[in-house]
């Protein structure tokens, strides 16, 4: 929890010069495709804190496994309306050496982005899962939301 709190003050600090940043948090995610119909049940609440600087994130979250991971992207955006965008985020996820063997995971996440009020969002991901678990499901839909500061 004080990392939670580290992470939103020192987001919110940078308002203070005008920058354009966001605080994320992770909700739910729902799994799909199970590809050898032995299916594993998996968290499907992934709570966390992260924050988002021109674009630069960083998270905190549970995994699907329910282990602390910590994900680093760049996320790129294109507006299509001011209440619809469609993104992608590009970088690297931690907590799932055990299924992959490796320390640090690929993250590509595109997304949606909708925006029903100002400084508000929520952003609905696709996530190939085959980048991480190539035994248990081949798809993850995400949702997160973002406030904007």
């Amino acid at each position: 929890m004080k990392f939670a709190f580290a992470i939103l003050f020192a987001f919110a600090s940078l308002s203070a010069i005008g920058s354009d940043f966001r605080v994320t948090l992770p909700l739910v995610s729902k799994h799909y495709f199970c590809g050898n119909n032995q299916c594993i049940q998996l968290n499907e609440t992934n709570l966390g804190v992260g924050g988002e600087y021109d674009g630069y994130g960083v998270i905190s979250f549970e995994n699907s496994h329910s282990r602390q991971s910590f994900a680093a992207y760049k996320a790129f955006e294109y507006g299509v309306t001011s209440y619809l965008g469609l993104g992608i985020r590009l970088g690297g996820a931690s907590g799932y050496k055990e299924e992959t063997g490796m320390d640090i995971v690929p993250l590509v996440q595109p997304y949606f982005r909708l925006v029903p009020m100002n400084r508000f969002s929520l952003n609905v991901g696709i996530v190939p899962v085959g980048l991480v678990d190539t035994k248990n499901y081949n798809m993850v839909i995400t949702l997160d939301s973002q406030i904007s500061f």
